[in-house]
């Protein structure tokens, strides 16, 4: 039986089960239909109950690496495990054909040390391809994120953007929905910079509501589904709010929709919830 993936070339599955039950296969790289994974190490206290050293890695891929696109590696992960650990995790990853990426969250670190031109260049030096960003508001002249965005591509690096309401970083804004022309602003100087994609938050969801369709749906339209990615939420707020996150990307935005921050143990579910 031949499979169809996204780019029209036919797929032809190697497991006989599968052929026999019709379970599709997407060849990399593919623009729509990513997982994006969050890969937390040995952190597991005090929010997670699995991890990801590299005896697991390696057994996990053998498994999941078709299904799988990105993967975020967390900044404590970055900061406190063994830089040679660490290579030959990223190294294990890209040779799956899945790229790590440094999140947000590294960003903000270096940004409240002052050090994000070098964290930009040791982040890369550790083997990271790929950098993302985030909205700032006023805190981060234009000036300024135009030369860390030179700077990471300089340095060999994909660049993503991550919008998160402005209160995710200015903890004393209160916590409102932003509007579709919002976040096409605060994507546009990235976009044009060379990033890759756009990442929306999980909370952006959660605030607005009934009002997902609408002003997801006018981002959609704008920017094209394939260069968004819907983040999920950590299972460290609730065991199965992902779940629910991905329920209502699928039913909003079609089963092919990009998907981000999925645990290793939600990894293998997610293409079932694509096809439901």
């Amino acid at each position: 039986m031949n499979i169809v993936n996204r780019s029209g070339a036919p797929k032809t599955q190697d497991n006989p089960i599968a052929e026999l039950f019709a379970v599709p296969t997407f060849e990399k790289p593919r623009d729509l239909r990513q997982t994006w994974l969050k890969d937390v190490g040995f952190d597991e206290a005090p929010n997670y109950v699995e991890r990801m050293g590299l005896v697991e890695l390696a057994d996990f891929l053998e498994v999941a690496a078709p299904r799988l696109d990105f993967v975020k590696i967390v900044t404590t992960q970055i900061l406190y495990h063994p830089a040679a650990w660490l290579k030959r995790k990223i190294e294990t990853y890209q040779r799956f054909e899945i790229e790590p990426y440094l999140d947000h969250t590294f960003f903000m670190h270096a940004y409240q040390r002052g050090v994000v031109d070098q964290a930009i260049v040791a982040g890369r030096a550790l083997g990271f391809r790929v950098i993302e960003f985030m909205n700032t508001g006023d805190d981060v002249t234009s000036q300024q994120w135009k030369a860390w965005r030179k700077l990471a591509i300089a340095n060999d690096m994909r660049i993503i953007f991550e919008h998160h309401p402005p209160s995710n970083w200015d903890r004393s804004l209160p916590e409102l929905p932003s509007s579709a022309e919002q976040i096409l602003q605060e994507a546009t100087p990235f976009l044009e910079d060379g990033a890759f994609t756009v990442m929306l938050d999980h909370q952006e969801f959660d605030l607005q509501g009934e009002r997902t369709a609408d002003v997801i749906g006018q981002v959609v339209d704008a920017l094209g589904l394939e260069r968004l990615v819907f983040e999920a939420t950590s299972p460290k707020e609730g065991p199965l709010i992902w779940r629910d996150n991905l329920k209502r990307y699928f039913s909003l935005f079609g089963a092919d929709c990009n998907v981000s921050n999925i645990m290793p143990s939600q990894a293998m579910f997610v293409e079932a919830m694509r096809v439901d």
